[in-house]
């Protein structure tokens, strides 16, 4: 190697880590054997950053430094590629490090063969000491091999292998100078770059060494993303992509790079329209895109392409589709300002697992109006929040304007959302709409028409299963996979769910599925994932509906919720799993005590049931216009 110039050049873009700084620069210091410069680009920081960078910069002649105002990643990088003068040039976020000993391997391994590029692995570390990879491993045989950029890309694609971060690679300088690659001002911008980089590519090596630190932290610019910009630069990394593919053909070598170039583009599509459901603002303009040129080049594609390409379509014009028809619901109709001045307009500002209101428009006061649409957050008197989706949903800290109504919207368990019971957060709120009894509007997993549903005869001797459960969630505040497994030692259950599954549905079209199939059961577990007051969920009242006898374990009030006397088994009565399952198999040998189970049905249903029931009949949010 000469040592008038550094074999490798690396560019590390700095933006407020002052926290990570000095353990990636101590990481790329003691990159030994190799003859290096370290270039830094503090693209404006506010905080202590740029005198870290200072400091080493003093005490290490390898590094120099360039200051410059804030201008974003991908420029900062730019900046960056001006100032090159190794063979080689690497790119390192600030935040992240070279695991020791690393890049030596990689440069051992694959500088014979003087590729435009080597590429290696990076290693995810999560802040609770776990570790592990954003892609599938690379196949064995591309390991240690040198290919075409183009073999490289689609060999990596169609094994769903191809990491786009611009860090996994190294790139020869005079090769990347013969190109016109830059980076552009968007974000993922990796996502450009990358597949372009590699299709351009004469040679690249695949050293499958594990040699990037990549940290996945809450506050990096991947997990604080405006959606509003996220969906607008996806799509147009999308549409450049298809640009680019454009200039190669279809009926020729380059066949499977171009279906791969493809595949890549309608992926970023899928993401750009998950992402476009969430943004529920109607100033949001749609840009332009190419989602439906599919159609022009479906026949074309490659055979192991057409598939994933067809799926990401589908995906990603549901999600459209969904869009639009928010777009000219009820819900993002446009307000007038007479509407605005005249009205006490309540905005929902985000919706329960993303599923469609189900708000009876007809019973909606005179004086009120529900709106979905988020440019009227600063108008709208009371905005309503569901709690367990909000920090996915927030795009900046919000402020609360004078005399606004904040209302806390929930059906899950405080115990398996901590932050729910936070005094900070929860004081921000004025009223609750919750499960709970205590709440200013109750809205319960039991419904009004369960009333005659609960009456139902039942033949239960057309049952010939046993016992089944249904549960997929991995949730376990109540400690139910613990004491499941125990007892599925005791007894045979048939499990359709997740959890120790070893049964399979013929077939799931939601609740309906699931209620014909405890009908086919004399018993059914209906343990919660959290043993708290009053949440008593589907899991209760579900196999009762289908004349199955629930086997509870949950909410400490639950007789409060039965519909009758002896109607489920409650597995505290019982001292282990193994009495339980002793006491069901005596159920199996006794028909008058299973029958016990079922006289219920010929009372009238508890006062306190109904009551519960009858007041799910009017719809939360009209109770909630009653309340305020």
């Amino acid at each position: 190697m000469s040592t008038s110039c550094p074999f490798l050049s690396i560019i590390v873009p700095i933006y407020n880590v002052e926290t990570y700084l000095e353990e990636c620069l101590n990481s790329l210091i003691n990159i030994r054997i190799i003859s290096k410069e370290i270039i830094l680009i503090n693209d404006g920081s506010t905080d202590r950053s740029g005198e870290i960078a200072e400091k080493f910069a003093s005490s290490h002649s390898c590094i120099k430094l360039f200051h410059q105002p804030n201008q974003g990643l991908s420029a900062a990088r730019n900046k960056g590629l001006s100032e090159v003068q190794g063979e080689y040039i690497m790119f390192i976020d600030s935040d992240d490090w070279i695991i020791e000993g690393q890049t030596e391997k990689m440069f051992s391994e694959a500088i014979g063969f003087h590729p435009d590029i080597i590429m290696g692995n990076s290693v995810c570390y999560y802040p609770d000491g776990q570790t592990g990879t954003l892609f599938n491993p690379i196949p064995s045989h591309l390991c240690h091999t040198c290919l075409t950029g183009k073999e490289c890309f689609s060999e990596l694609m169609k094994h769903g292998a191809f990491p786009p971060m611009v860090s996994n690679y190294l790139y020869k300088k005079d090769w990347l100078n013969k190109q016109t690659l830059y980076f552009e001002n968007v974000v993922h911008e990796d996502e450009l770059w990358t597949p372009q980089a590699l299709c351009l590519a004469k040679s690249v090596y695949i050293t499958n060494i594990d040699f990037y630190g990549y940290r996945q932290r809450e506050g990096s610019i991947m997990r604080t993303l405006v959606t509003s910009k996220r969906v607008r630069d996806l799509i147009y990394i999308a549409n450049r992509l298809i640009r680019f593919a454009s200039g190669y053909r279809f009926n020729g070598p380059d066949r499977e790079m171009k279906s791969e170039l493809y595949a890549k583009a309608y992926m970023l599509y899928n993401l750009a329209f998950l992402s476009l459901a969430k943004i529920k603002n109607g100033n949001f303009t749609l840009p332009s895109h190419a989602l439906y040129t599919i159609f022009k080049i479906y026949h074309h594609l490659s055979p192991l392409s057409k598939k994933r390409i067809y799926r990401y379509y589908k995906n990603a014009q549901n999600n459209l589709k969904s869009y639009l028809k928010w777009k000219i619901s009820y819900w993002a109709e446009k307000l007038s300002p007479e509407i605005i001045k005249n009205k006490h307009i309540i905005l929902i500002y985000n919706t329960m697992w993303d599923t469609p209101l189900n708000i009876p428009v007809e019973q909606i006061p005179e004086d009120y109006r529900f709106t979905t649409d988020r440019q009227y957050y600063s108008q709208a008197q009371t905005v309503i929040f569901h709690l367990p989706t909000l920090i996915n949903e927030l795009e900046n800290d919000l402020e609360k304007p004078e005399g606004q109504i904040w209302v806390a919207w929930t059906l899950e368990c405080e115990e398996n959302y901590p932050f729910f019971k936070d005094p900070e957060f929860t004081e921000l709120f004025d009223y609750r709409i919750s499960y709970h009894q205590t709440a200013d509007v109750i809205q319960s997993y039991l419904h009004d028409n369960f009333i005659p549903l609960m009456k139902q005869p039942v033949d239960t001797k057309e049952r010939a299963n046993n016992i089944c459960m249904l549960i997929s969630s991995p949730i376990n505040q109540s400690s139910r996979q613990e004491y499941l497994k125990e007892l599925m030692r005791e007894i045979p259950i048939d499990s359709y769910g997740k959890l120790f599954n070893n049964k399979k549905m013929d077939q799931d079209n939601g609740r309906e599925s699931k209620i014909n199939l405890y009908k086919q059961y004399k018993f059914v577990i209906a343990f919660e994932n959290a043993c708290a007051t009053d949440y008593v969920t589907e899991k209760f009242f579900d196999p009762l509906i289908a004349g199955a006898v629930p086997i509870y374990l949950g909410a400490p009030n639950i007789n409060e919720f039965a519909p009758g006397e002896h109607c489920f088994i409650h597995a505290n009565d019982f001292k282990s799993p193994k009495e339980l399952a002793d006491y069901i198999e005596e159920c199996y040998n006794n028909e008058q005590e299973y029958q016990s189970f079922f006289q219920w049905k010929q009372k009238d249903l508890r006062p306190q049931f109904i009551e519960k029931a009858q007041l799910q009949k009017t719809a939360p949010f009209i109770r909630l216009c009653e309340l305020i």
